[in-house]
């Protein structure tokens, strides 16, 4: 059997962009703790008797999503924020090695699981969508056990799309860390082992971003951007809608202000992916992308973890049964 042919490279990491305040470098880190927090609270509400049925199971599944797509990055982030006001110069050898194997994983459960979320919106809108068309025909065919076994086959299938981020790039703890220019104090180098031209690839990077844009962005903003339509054309002619009582019609707008939301922060991921795709294709260099490429980043993954929180706010102003389940949560009268 011929060998594995393995080459070492490094890869340079940078949490955080040169010269931004301390206070900007809190945002994600104080953001990641309150998604986590508030998702975890969105689970136990739904989780209830009185709100475990129909829809729910979806936004039960998108919450768990939305925390675990920040856990371990929001570790590996306070740990390099730690580092980065505390250290004094270049990273030790154990740092690096913590930095770099959560940043690794962190990274891979982060798709793995904002994968999930974005594919239980577009399940979301469009059990909404049928909803609104087909009421009759709807109601008899989504049962929860049914709309539980999709969420279910989401997260199965998103595993099993984001497995190749797992088993490859693995960090090689016998390379000599390379600490680059003696003022880079901030920033960490992984080694990484990966298979050789010659062998058997399961990740490539240009591919990679090409599938992720396809499937992960540009399909899922098309549907939601169709149902949305759909659903403010309805909202707009209310006598359209065949079931005009007014939980329905609240249930119509927490699905179009969950959805304009994850449009507004999710369209510039993509099209930051598109032009990454189109620069390692092209090997025609974009100035301002190259540039600032920490700067888009930061504000992107920001954008994003509000993405997340932004969902248990909505529930809070939009669903009734909701706020009385939080209230029922925190003011329960002792006997």
């Amino acid at each position: 059997m011929p060998t594995m042919a393995i080459q070492t490279n490094y890869a340079k990491f940078n949490w955080f962009p040169s010269g931004l305040p301390v206070y900007l470098n809190l945002v994600p880190a104080i953001l990641q703790l309150v998604v986590v927090q508030s998702n975890i609270f969105v689970v136990a509400v739904f989780l209830g008797k009185k709100m475990y049925f129909g829809i729910n199971v979806i936004l039960i599944g998108m919450a768990i999503a939305d925390a675990a797509s920040v856990i371990l990055l929001m570790i590996s982030y306070w740990f390099a924020l730690v580092l980065h006001n505390h250290s004094s110069g270049s990273f030790t050898e154990n740092q690096v090695h913590f930095l770099c194997v959560t940043y690794k994983y962190g990274t891979s459960v982060s798709i793995t699981f904002n994968m999930v979320s974005i594919w239980l919106m577009v399940c979301l809108g469009v059990v909404k969508f049928l909803l609104v068309r087909f009421p009759l025909q709807a109601k008899n065919m989504l049962t929860t056990g049914r709309l539980l076994f999709a969420t279910f086959l989401v997260y199965v299938t998103a595993i099993l799309f984001t497995f190749p981020h797992y088993v490859t790039d693995n960090y090689d703890m016998s390379a000599k860390i390379y600490y680059g220019k003696p003022k880079d104090h901030d920033i960490f180098y992984c080694a990484l082992r990966r298979k050789k031209e010659d062998d058997f690839v399961m990740y490539l990077e240009n591919d990679d971003r090409l599938v992720r844009s396809i499937c992960v962005h540009l399909i899922p903003i098309v549907v939601l951007l169709c149902t949305n339509s759909f659903f403010c054309y309805k909202l707009v002619r209310k006598n359209g809608i065949v079931d005009p009582s007014p939980k329905f019609i609240r249930s119509v707008k927490i699905v179009c202000a969950l959805t304009f939301i994850y449009l507004l922060t999710e369209i510039p991921f993509t099209v930051f992916f598109c032009l990454q795709y189109y620069v390692g294709v092209t090997e025609k260099p974009i100035s301002f992308l190259i540039t600032n490429v920490f700067y888009i980043s930061f504000t992107l993954y920001v954008l994003r973890f509000l993405n997340y929180l932004s969902n248990f706010w909505v529930y809070l102003v939009l669903n009734k049964k909701f706020r009385q389940a939080c209230c029922s949560m925190f003011c329960r009268r002792r006997i």
